[in-house]
């Protein structure tokens, strides 16, 4: 039997590596451990990456969430686990004989409240007689089933609230459920800030709402207020940025640079500079961000920094048709008035950088450019993609910004040129990281690494 858990978080940071260290065990013995992120804001990604199977990053909601975990899983069982519980040590155990001969099943374990007070037992006691009762367990219970019968069922219905419902009531007309009676350990911490009565009465009350019809999207505003109060808000709604990256694999990228430091050193580097532009850019928050992909758009890199959804595949022969070609398609999108390319090697980029592209954007400047110590530019912003914008340019040489504007002033375009800034694409541009506050750490043993 090989397990999938998939873990759905969102701002899970004091608590992400604590729960990823204790499932260690399960991970050496060859099981995977996916984690889907949601969109955190805070450091749940970079705290979960090197404890994880395969991080992922998809749209916010627990049902969505797990669905695409479930969606790159490849184990015969999948095991959908919360961010703050913790599976019983019998669970390997339990799982192995429910699912015996690879027959299909479905089930969940008892649950048990991490808070010390005799009402956290009782509360919890009459959750497990509930769910034994009712056949429908919680998010809590940690649900799993065989991953032929989830495909059978659907997956989880993608509703913000009450997808545990909802999915058992589909999984009860398929077969009957084996739950397990050992405890999984979950957090009281909703009963302990909101009070033991208030958060019972409050929680049974969201139920026959939902049992008489109210929406999953009425109710969830309710239940997760900080996470609708928390939407984009872009001081550059128009605005796209657009990430050019290639797949990270050894050997396909920095290549001019891996003939100096080795393939695999120069891949660390590129991991390193794609995970900080793109912290940068969502940190920023100025404008939706989109990563264009040239190679395989699915790669789990790709994956675990942003929703599958904002994730586009690069086309054309050359850097300039594909920025042309990514450009022209995001400016066709109705509310899209400009967009900003930017790449994936330059670790340098601020968000004042990028919101002084901007701010020029949404004035006169119909072309804006950031230049690169080398002659290039390490940043473009368009308001056009007209054909011809980059012909002429020879790419990878010493006048590709020289080339780029005169072409830009046969068009006609208002141009506007950003401060330099740098990007690294050789050994001798390896000192400039020493520029970076934070520094960039990208793998021991690197040139000046930490």
């Amino acid at each position: 039997m090989l397990l999938s858990i998939v873990i759905p978080v969102w701002n899970e940071e004091e608590g992400i590596a604590a729960c990823l260290d204790r499932l260690r065990p399960l991970a050496v013995k060859g099981h995977e451990i996916i984690v889907v992120d949601g969109g955190s804001s805070d450091e749940t990604r970079s705290l979960a990456r090197p404890l994880c199977s395969l991080l992922l990053r998809g749209e916010r909601g627990r049902g969505r969430q797990m669905n695409l975990g479930a969606r790159f899983a490849a184990g015969d069982v999948l095991l959908f686990l919360h961010g703050d519980s913790i599976l019983p040590e019998q669970a390997e155990a339990a799982l192995a004989a429910v699912f015996a001969g690879g027959k299909p099943g479905w089930g969940w374990f008892d649950v048990r409240l991490g808070g010390r007070r005799p009402i956290f037992r009782l509360i919890a006691g009459l959750m497990n007689l509930r769910a034994r009762l009712s056949r429908v367990c919680t998010g809590d219970q940690a649900l799993f089933v065989s991953a032929s019968l989830f495909r059978r069922a659907g997956g989880f219905p993608e509703i913000p609230l009450m997808e545990d419902i909802a999915i058992c009531r589909r999984l009860g007309k398929l077969a009957r459920p084996q739950p397990q009676p050992f405890p999984t350990l979950s957090s009281a911490r909703r009963w302990e800030n909101q009070g033991v009565l208030r958060t019972i009465l409050w929680m049974w009350r969201l139920r026959l709402l939902y049992f008489f019809g109210a929406s999953p999207e009425s109710l969830a505003r309710e239940y997760y207020p900080a996470l609708y109060d928390s939407g984009p808000d872009y001081p550059y709604p128009g605005a796209r940025i657009l990430v050019f990256a290639r797949a990270p694999e050894a050997g396909k990228v920095k290549t001019r640079l891996a003939r100096d430091i080795g393939a695999d050193a120069a891949l660390d580097l590129y991991l390193a500079m794609l995970r900080r532009v793109f912290a940068t850019v969502e940190q920023a928050a100025v404008a939706e961000v989109h990563l264009w992909a040239a190679g395989n758009p699915r790669h789990p890199e790709f994956l675990g920094l942003c929703d599958i959804r904002c994730i586009c595949r690069q086309e054309g022969d050359d850097l300039g048709e594909r920025m042309r070609h990514a450009a022209a398609t995001e400016l066709a999108v109705e509310g899209v008035d400009n967009v900003l390319i930017i790449g994936s090697d330059c670790p340098a980029l601020t968000a004042d950088y990028l919101e002084s592209a901007l701010a020029a954007l949404a004035g006169e400047a119909e072309l804006v450019l950031g230049p690169a110590r080398d002659g290039g530019f390490v940043l473009i912003g368009l308001r056009k993609a007209p054909p011809g914008l980059f012909d002429g340019v020879e790419w990878g040489g010493k006048n590709v910004l020289e080339q780029t504007l005169a072409q830009a002033g046969e068009l006609g375009l208002g141009r506007h040129l950003l401060a330099p800034c740098w990007d690294v694409d050789t050994a001798a541009d390896l000192p400039l990281l020493q520029e970076l506050r934070p520094p960039l750490s990208w793998g021991a043993g690197s040139p000046l690494s930490p």
